[in-house]
């Protein structure tokens, strides 16, 4: 019967693994990362902005070179007016007798080139090309924060998926050892060195691991699944993490950390991007007093019937022209567009500088959670190793009958909350260095 509860309890400890049929799908983080990237749909979005802005560029940059236009015309014009000069209408026999000429042509043939060039527009086009190019690299900004975004999501959610698994193995350890335990003092019961309590106190605890067992074993489900979810992968597909926890040192000086985030967080840039972009605005506001001169040129060829016989019925035309257009009041609309553009860059001024006191907030804290999470992880491995040697103790005692069994059993919930600790503080020293690559702008430097 004990065999038998012992293949139990180890069956129950690998029955939940599984969730889907089939071979698991091995993944590291770096695996995870790429896959991300390729179905991130905020991510995608983003690089398509950046696409978008180039494109931008390209349409500012246009209309500082020439407009070319080809134009052709076929008219045929029905009830041609005619006009009547009647005779001697400038004296006597000038005209002699009444003339009778139409209007025009009923047919007309044109063909013809126009170029456009605009000399002066009073800094406008200038101005946008130069704002097109602001927005290419704030675009450009906001797919490096979307990158960080989700790098730093994705590589929580694994380390979250890495701890859940690593919860599951303490609580199989937790209940192993609790087993072997109910199964001595059954043994010491029937040999008539403990009491009846004794038993029922084991069963009890081996009873309260394996309700912990199940929990650590939904937690690690639930982990999955948000993983596979960001993955854009079946819900039931079955995970094999490849990466574990551990203690990988990363020593960062404050003053450093707080100089790397003022040039590299994204947030900053976009504003500093934002603020260049409201100055530009009001340049483009404020060029609505100036003049603009445009120069076109045109050569046409023209036909007063409709023939093909180019040389002798076809005429060719040629016009230069120079115009100028200066706004002499326009109802004060420049002068509204002109403060509304003020207002918008004093706000963002403003706004950036709120975002770097934020800034330089989150630096120092994360810097301090650091070393904290750095302490606290060489503080949890010393308490398993001196919880590991507090149960070896206490089962040599107990099986000498020189320790109760509730002792025992306080030194096997001792060490399983210190295994649980340890792997605890190794995710949250993990968490830390990946909050403290964030707060420095990194992240989206994806060799992690």
């Amino acid at each position: 019967m004990r065999v038998l509860k012992l293949l139990a309890i180890f069956g129950a400890c690998a029955a939940p693994v599984a969730l889907a049929e089939g071979a698991p799908v091995t993944l590291s983080l770096a695996d995870a990362l790429e896959r991300v990237l390729e179905v991130d749909e905020d991510y995608l979005g983003a690089r398509e902005d950046v696409v978008k802005a180039t494109a931008q560029i390209t349409e500012a940059k246009s209309a500082l070179f020439p407009r070319v236009a080809l134009d052709a015309s076929a008219t045929k014009i029905f009830g041609l007016p005619t006009l009547l000069l009647e005779a001697n209408s400038f004296g006597e026999g000038s005209p002699p007798e009444d003339i009778e000429f139409s209007a025009g042509y009923d047919e007309n043939l044109n063909v013809g080139i126009t170029a456009t060039q605009p000399l002066y527009q009073g800094g406008r086009a200038w101005t946008a090309y130069r704002v097109s190019k602001s927005y290419y690299a704030l675009a450009h900004e906001q797919l490096r924060q979307k990158l960080s975004d989700t790098v730093y999501n994705t590589t929580k959610a694994y380390y979250d998926a890495v701890l859940a698994d690593e919860a599951v193995g303490v609580a199989d350890t937790g209940v192993a050892v609790a087993l072997s335990h109910v199964q001595a003092t059954e043994d010491r019961y029937d040999a008539g060195l403990v009491s009846e309590y004794d038993v029922l106190r084991a069963r009890v605890e081996l009873t309260n691991l394996e309700t912990a067992q199940r929990q650590a074993q939904d937690q690690r489900m639930a982990a999955a699944r948000y993983v596979l979810t960001l993955l854009n992968l079946p819900p039931d597909t079955e995970l094999a993490l490849t990466d574990r926890l551990s203690y990988e040192l990363e020593v960062y000086d404050l003053g450093e950390s707080l100089a790397v985030a003022g040039e590299r967080r994204p947030e900053l840039t976009q504003l500093e991007l934002t603020r260049l972009l409201a100055e530009n605005n009001v340049k483009i506001a404020r060029a609505g007093d100036n003049p603009s001169v445009y120069f076109s040129a045109s050569f046409s060829e023209y036909a007063d019937r409709f023939t093909l016989n180019f040389v002798d019925e076809w005429n060719d035309q040629t016009m230069l022209n120079l115009a100028v257009s200066w706004p002499i009041f326009d109802g004060f609309a420049t002068r509204g567009r002109v403060r509304q553009a003020r207002a918008d860059l004093y706000k963002t001024e403003l706004s950036k500088a709120r975002l770097s006191e934020g800034i330089d907030v989150e630096v120092r804290g994360t810097y301090d959670g650091l070393k904290t999470a750095e302490a606290t992880v060489r503080s949890q491995k010393e308490n398993v190793t001196l919880a590991e040697r507090g149960l070896d103790i206490a089962q040599a005692r107990y099986d000498v009958g020189l320790m109760s069994n509730l002792e025992v059993l306080d030194a096997q919930a001792a060490l399983t909350q210190a295994r649980l600790g340890y792997y605890q503080s190794l995710h949250n020293y993990a968490l830390a260095k990946l909050n403290m690559r964030r707060a420095r702008g990194e992240l989206d430097e994806i060799g992690l």
